[in-house]
């Protein structure tokens, strides 16, 4: 059943980067600050206790989320992540000032940094930026790496690698695979004789490709088990423009998955609207799996099987197949 635990605000989609995965529609609109505080406020009372970012490049809208971070320390909500790509800043002076206002903010929450071969970053200026977050913040421990495997399952262990290297820092590899970035405080730990401030950690968290609707993702030998959204659910996601989706995953522009507008409409209404939803229902109570058997039953027939049931979801969504 759809219970949103967390709020995340995309304050713009805009971004300094052009990845070639990238599904976030370029609108123009900037989410006001003020309208996102109100929603807060309004959505507190209902038991949402977190509070994320996303977007875009969060990190072209300072002042939104300085705003919004102590209009969530007032409410006492706690901190989420904060995704970006971590070049977004022009200077070292620009990176500082924007990270100390972050933090006398109140924001505490985990920088989720996307590193992969899509973003594709200048390696020296994103240790730059990992460096500034372990000064402004005291710890070396409150980063993790969001990094999305190709199609074909490769991930950027050199340019993780040599990342690690400019943090002073050692890539480990769990079955071969990326796993985390650690330096020698780690390694030499023992009962907390070296503090956050000099123990780095940086948890590696590989998400694997999903295709959009309009790829030939059909070859799967067999189709997804179902998992109710529980990765990517049980969030409302602000847009830009205000509209409110019920998943933070690729697939939340479609409208099928919008529910309402933080300008006009509050918890009660968007709860009322998500259980009225088909594609809500599908999501997160009956299974996408049994939406397929549905739809089968009725005759209709898929193009092959998927393994990926988010981009099941957005086919169903983009053909309106759930209504």
């Amino acid at each position: 059943m759809f219970k949103p635990e967390e709020i995340i605000f995309a304050p713009t989609a805009e971004c300094n980067l052009a990845c070639a995965h990238c599904r976030v529609e370029r609108i123009p609109q900037r989410l006001s600050a003020e309208d996102a505080v109100a929603f807060l406020k309004s959505c507190r009372p209902h038991g949402i206790e977190k509070v994320g970012f996303s977007g875009g490049e969060p990190f072209l809208r300072p002042d939104f989320l300085c705003d919004v971070s102590r209009a969530a320390v007032e409410l006492d909500m706690v901190f989420d992540r904060l995704m970006t790509n971590g070049v977004w800043f022009d200077s070292q002076t620009d990176l500082d000032e924007t990270l100390t206002a972050l933090r006398a903010s109140g924001f505490d929450g985990t920088f989720g940094v996307s590193v992969d071969s899509y973003h594709a970053q200048d390696l020296r200026k994103l240790a730059l930026f990992f460096g500034a977050i372990f000064a402004v913040w005291g710890r070396k421990d409150c980063c993790e790496i969001i990094s999305a495997t190709t199609p074909e399952g490769a991930a950027p262990k050199d340019m993780l690698e040599t990342l690690a290297g400019r943090l002073g820092g050692r890539l480990l590899l769990e079955d071969g695979e990326p796993f985390s970035i650690i330096n020698d405080a780690f390694l030499e730990r023992r009962d907390e004789e070296a503090g956050a401030s000099e123990t780095m950690m940086i948890n590696i968290i590989r998400v694997p490709y999903s295709a959009a609707a309009e790829e030939d993702a059909w070859g799967a030998a067999a189709w997804f088990e179902d998992d109710f959204c529980r990765g990517p659910g049980n969030v409302f996601y602000v847009h830009p423009d205000g509209r409110v989706a019920v998943c933070c995953g690729f697939a939340n522009e479609n409208p099928q998955l919008i529910i309402g507008d933080i300008r006009t409409d509050g918890y009660e209404t968007l709860m009322r609207r998500a259980a009225e939803n088909p594609m809500v229902k599908a999501c997160y109570e009956a299974g996408l799996a049994t939406a397929r058997a549905r739809l089968e039953t009725r005759g209709y027939r898929f193009p092959g099987k998927t393994g990926d049931p988010c981009f099941f979801c957005d086919y169903c969504a983009k053909h309106e197949l759930l209504r």
